[in-house]
């Protein structure tokens, strides 16, 4: 309806860049980074080509999951189109209206973007790391990406050490006040990454 068309004429594209990753519709998993994005979708830069109509999910490190539909390909790229609503759509808003005015994100915005909760993937915060020993500690999942999740734990494993949650493996690559990062060095197919993969 003409309504919805001139809303998104409102919303003009914000050009920056931002370092993410997708999950391709096969299943792999590929880096990528964003153009540009508006409420309306976003145009990602990758040496992937990705047909007409390919349902992706991306992650963006500072602006957590989106997910949508090829809607055109362009010279090292193509542009999706999202669906956002209620209050992530309007801190979204925010956030590209402070970019387009030159603006840095700041650190407890970026988090409130970047976090990506267990409970929106129907995944228990409670769970279990493991060490490459076999030694296991109780954890909880404060956050989770496609790349790796963050992990409250009172023991900190140093800095390199490979761990484990559930089916995801990776190593530790820093300490935070509540826990660790993990860096994710295997990521199950999109069956199990989207589902319950810390189960």
């Amino acid at each position: 309806m003409q309504p919805e068309h001139d809303e998104r004429r409102r919303h003009e594209r914000v050009a920056f860049e931002e370092k993410g990753r997708f999950l391709a519709p096969d299943g792999s998993e590929h880096p990528c980074s964003i153009r540009d994005m508006s409420l309306g979708g976003i145009a990602i830069s990758s040496e992937v080509p990705l047909d007409i109509g390919a349902h992706i999910i991306v992650y963006l490190d500072e602006f957590g999951r989106f997910e949508g539909d090829v809607v055109r390909s362009f010279d090292g790229g193509f542009a999706i189109e999202t669906a956002i609503s209620g209050p992530r759509r309007e801190r979204l808003r925010q956030r590209l209206e402070a970019l387009a005015r030159g603006e840095k994100i700041e650190v407890s915005a970026r988090r409130a973007f970047a976090r990506y909760a267990p409970g929106e993937a129907g995944l228990e915060e409670s769970s279990v790391l493991t060490l490459a020993d076999g030694q296991t500690m109780p954890c909880r999942i404060i956050d989770m990406s496609l790349g790796g999740a963050q992990v409250a734990v009172e023991n900190r494993p140093p800095v390199g050490t490979d761990v484990s949650i559930g089916r995801m493996t990776g190593r530790v690559v820093r300490h935070t006040e509540e826990g660790i990062g993990i860096q994710f060095t295997e990521v199950p197919e999109r069956a199990t990454a989207f589902s319950r993969p810390f189960g």
